[in-house]
């Protein structure tokens, strides 16, 4: 949902760990500095968080990791809550403007859609297996940035969905009365995964599609 006078950008996107791997690598081709922040589960302060200098890294940091976290500008100096993981140097840059979130796409079983990992050898106890959509998406309010941090964050997150655009592809899927859905991208692995499989995609709620 957009609000007033914010800037957003969110792109619904099925990706597998090589899929995010190949993004990270495209981003860094242009933004070598770029560091990623886990997101340990559980209640806030009890886990360690970490910058790390790959999304591999971050997703992986304290066990399976279901998101990470860029913070805008790149470069920004890091909030207080947060602690350099190993061989990662400090940065120094502004103060972070906007935080983009990568949410990792799983696989869930219905009924009660709990989490499956991404082996194709996982036997389902019950229902039928989906594949839930994940989403890059960053917003940020433009009155509270300031125009020259709302220049730099605007060509950054261009950047950012263009490093994105280039390691995916568009996901062409259809409902179960052949409808069909646009704006989702879908990576290569994931795309071989669900053809291989023949997993029905999922998004919020109780949608489930299939590849067109």
């Amino acid at each position: 949902m957009a609000y007033a006078g914010s800037r957003t950008m969110n792109v619904g996107t099925w990706l597998l760990p090589d899929d995010e791997g190949a993004f990270d690598l495209a981003l860094r081709d242009t933004f070598p500095g770029a560091g990623w922040q886990c997101s340990q589960p559980g209640p806030l302060g009890l886990h360690p968080v970490h910058l790390h200098g790959s999304l591999t890294n971050a997703m992986t940091c304290g066990g399976r990791g279901v998101q990470a976290f860029l913070h805008l500008p790149i470069g920004a100096s890091l909030p207080s809550a947060v602690t350099l993981a190993d061989d990662v140097p400090l940065p120094d840059g502004p103060p972070v403007a906007a935080i983009m979130q990568l949410l990792r796409s799983t696989r869930r079983h219905d009924p009660g859609g709990t989490y499956c990992d991404h082996d194709a050898r996982y036997q389902h106890p019950e229902g039928s297996a989906h594949f839930d959509a994940g989403r890059l998406a960053v917003r940020w309010f433009a009155d509270e940035v300031g125009d020259s941090a709302q220049q730099v964050l605007q060509r950054q997150a261009r950047a950012i969905r263009s490093a994105l655009m280039a390691t995916t592809r568009p996901a062409r899927i259809k409902d179960a009365n052949g409808r069909r859905l646009t704006g989702y991208r879908i990576g290569p692995a994931a795309q071989a995964m669900v053809e291989t499989t023949g997993i029905l995609l999922g998004r919020a709620g109780l949608q489930r599609f299939q590849l067109d």
